[in-house]
């Protein structure tokens, strides 16, 4: 079991901890003897005459106000002391020792009744399950030590070592050949935080699914695990990151055979703009470019953007996952696109070079630390026009070269009306997963294309289970390799495979 810090002196902790809960117990029981009374006082209003019946109004007033203020305490208490109660399950002094007699003999646990969250949050962190301390205590004591790229070979050493079966997973010339039949739900970093995910991995389990895809860095730009980089302390400000340490909560994952895709937005980054107006993509004329009003988008050929963005990477794959997915890693396609001066850009058609330079270098991470690669790609690009090409920069050819997984976003919902000559392309699942998937195979040949399914109803006029079904019917026939549910509240329905 890996242990937490243990204060020297763990008297006051305790005695602290002891009396408020002590004295939150009290409050508890004072806020549900208040509702009865409450109960008991309305049906004397009723019968008590003028006097009552005009003080009514103060009396419901006071019997709202204490229950809400009783619940408010007790909600409030666990984020200032919960961490002080958790502390006391790993202290090895004789008091603490009592404490914990004590609390077990009282049926329900006195300490996790009062603080259920921040205690479940804790004993996650330091309480792995067996076979991933000796994981955990190589990757912390070697963090800094994971090399770059110019040197693979001590890094597949460390796979070898510490991550069995995962040294030999690349194929010979050279390419790498992803893992095939990879099925998951995508949850953001609010949903995959410890105390929250385990529903999400029941039902995962019950449906069958062999994955989780979680928000490492989402679509603003936040930062959801506890990292060490001084930039991202910078953007992230005072927020508290949701996932907290990152490797226990990875191994966590593992540890109940689930298969770890973090996925990482690119160039979509509210946040970095707003903190680093330099790497902002501006205009020809001055000024950012601007998406619904806002500052979005950084350049994606800025040394500095592509640095804090590795970097971040670099944390993520210390961290043990079995894949890095990088979405938003295009240019933008909103806005004033085509007046926007991007950095270093010789016409729109060099766009494609500069984001397949850039995935040489993340490729090349990916690979030393025994990780595969898989790339979130526009639906639209599976057919490869070239207005498309110029905006986005995703050619499909430059980015399959630089990729293990390419993960096509064909929400049927997404392409426009009469797209293909369907009047509403939401209402064909099928077809626009088959045309999709088959398109990029062609491309593609030697990549896994495992497309993002469409699981919300947003403009489909027959939406049910069977709408995920269809969809998956129609990846499979043209030869896709496992899948990933899209769903942004992370809502979703059983379905049936087909």
């Amino acid at each position: 079991m890996l242990q937490g810090r243990i204060s020297p002196s763990s008297l006051p902790v305790v005695l602290n901890a002891v009396s408020a809960g002590v004295a939150s117990v009290i409050v508890s029981y004072i806020g549900g003897l208040a509702a009865v009374l409450g109960v008991l006082l309305r049906l004397a209003i009723s019968a008590c005459g003028r006097w009552l019946a005009a003080q009514k109004v103060r009396i419901v007033v006071v019997l709202l106000a204490v229950p809400a203020l009783v619940s408010l305490a007790h909600y409030a208490l666990p984020g200032v002391l919960g961490n002080w109660y958790a502390r006391l399950d790993q202290d090895k002094s004789g008091f603490a020792a009592a404490w914990r007699s004590f609390d077990s003999r009282c049926g329900i646990s006195v300490c996790r009744y009062l603080f259920p969250s921040p205690i479940r949050h804790y004993e996650l962190h330091v309480k792995e399950e067996v076979g991933f301390q000796k994981y955990i205590a190589a990757l912390k004591k070697r963090r800094d030590k994971l090399p770059d790229p110019a040197s693979a070979a001590p890094a597949q050493k460390f796979i070898r070592d510490y991550l069995p079966g995962r040294a030999d997973a690349y194929a010979a010339q050279g390419r790498a050949h992803g893992p095939e039949n990879i099925t998951t739900i995508y949850l953001t970093g609010t949903s995959a935080r410890p105390g929250k995910v385990d529903k999400y991995l029941e039902f995962s389990r019950t449906q069958k699914l062999n994955g989780i895809c979680f928000d490492i860095k989402d679509v603003y730009g936040f930062v959801n695990y506890k990292s060490s980089l001084p930039e991202v302390k910078i953007t992230q400000g005072k927020t508290p990151p949701p996932l907290g340490e990152l490797a226990p909560l990875v191994a966590y994952y593992k540890a109940k055979k689930f298969y770890t895709i973090a996925r990482v937005a690119m160039h979509q980054d509210e946040l970095q703009a707003g903190k680093f107006p330099d790497r902002q993509i501006k205009l020809q004329g001055g000024g950012p470019l601007l998406t619904k009003g806002r500052t979005v988008w950084v350049d994606p050929n800025k040394k500095a953007v592509q640095d804090y963005n590795l970097a971040i990477i670099r944390e993520v794959l210390a961290a043990g996952v079995d894949e890095i997915q990088l979405d938003y890693i295009r240019y933008p396609a909103e806005g004033d696109w085509k007046i926007a001066d991007y950095y270093g850009l010789k016409d729109f058609d060099d766009k494609p070079r500069i984001i397949g330079h850039f995935l040489q270098r993340v490729h090349s991470l990916t690979r030393a630390y025994g990780a595969y690669l898989s790339l979130d790609v526009f639906g639209v690009v599976a057919w490869q026009e070239p207005l498309d090409i110029k905006s986005t920069g995703q050619n499909m050819h430059v980015l399959g070269q630089a990729a293990d997984v390419l993960s096509p976003m064909l929400y049927p919902s997404h392409f426009g009306a009469s797209f293909g000559g369907v009047a509403n392309p939401a209402d064909k699942p099928a077809l626009f997963l088959e045309e999709g998937v088959s398109n990029l195979r062609e491309i593609n040949k030697t990549q896994v294309i495992r497309p993002w399914l469409q699981a919300f109803k947003w403009r489909v006029t027959n939406y049910s289970p069977q709408y995920i079904t269809e969809q998956i019917r129609g990846s499979k026939k043209a030869g896709g390799q496992g899948y990933l549910l899209w769903n942004a509240g992370n809502i979703y329905e059983h379905y049936s495979e087909p």
